[in-house]
């Protein structure tokens, strides 16, 4: 059952503007507020690049600018992919479960819908405004460590080679808080991939249901 926070702000209540034929549209209209993870309220503009590019741009009141979502396929059509381009809500409005609340719609509805993974520029380091770096790592998105990341290793956590085997070690999500930095990540969608384990880990520790 939904709790408290995501009945109230993530019901799928939310305007849709089609740029695009309905039935061009390569997921069902009826879920594109919970596709892109949008917050009641929100006007989601869709429309569609020269390239083939399906747009998602989402506004709301909440946000620090429009929430940019871009859906597109392999060249033989074969596989879907989603990435995350804008997602800065204003800071009255962070640290109170509406991120997590929003990423984790936006994966599960995600998988639904067939796409294969869920992309984004994790931006900012330790000290700096955008925190990007270090929260979309604890919702189980993945990345390689760089060599100079594993030599900044303690040696308990000298083993890790990703961001989500550094995310499952205790203190391993603290080490990257303080020496992480910005890195382009993926979240796997498919069933069996490990970035589920962290963010429903993470979603349980913050008692996130949807």
């Amino acid at each position: 059952m939904a709790d408290r926070i995501t009945r109230r702000l993530f019901s799928g209540h939310s305007t849709v503007i089609l740029e695009v034929a309905q039935e061009d549209l390569p997921i069902p209209a009826e879920l594109v507020p919970q596709f892109v993870g949008a917050i009641d309220g929100s006007t989601i503009t869709v429309s569609q690049e020269a390239s083939g590019e399906y747009l998602f741009t989402v506004t709301h009141r909440w946000l620090r600018e429009p929430m940019l979502r871009v859906l597109w396929w392999d060249h033989d059509g074969a596989m879907r992919y989603l990435m995350n381009e804008q997602f800065f809500l204003l800071p009255a409005k962070q640290r109170k479960g509406y991120g997590i609340r929003s990423v984790a719609l936006e994966l599960y509805t995600a998988r639904a819908c067939g796409v294969a993974s869920v992309s984004c520029e994790a931006a900012g380091g330790p000290g700096r405004e955008r925190v990007g770096y270090y929260t979309w790592p604890l919702f189980g998105f993945d990345a390689d460590l760089t060599e100079a990341d594993i030599a900044a290793l303690p040696a308990d956590m000298a083993h890790c080679r990703s961001l989500n085997q550094l995310m499952l070690c205790p203190g391993g999500a603290d080490h990257w808080r303080r020496n992480g930095h910005g890195v382009y990540v993926i979240f796997d969608l498919a069933p069996d991939s490990g970035c589920w384990d962290i963010l429903n880990a993470y979603m349980e520790r913050e008692g996130v249901e949807l």
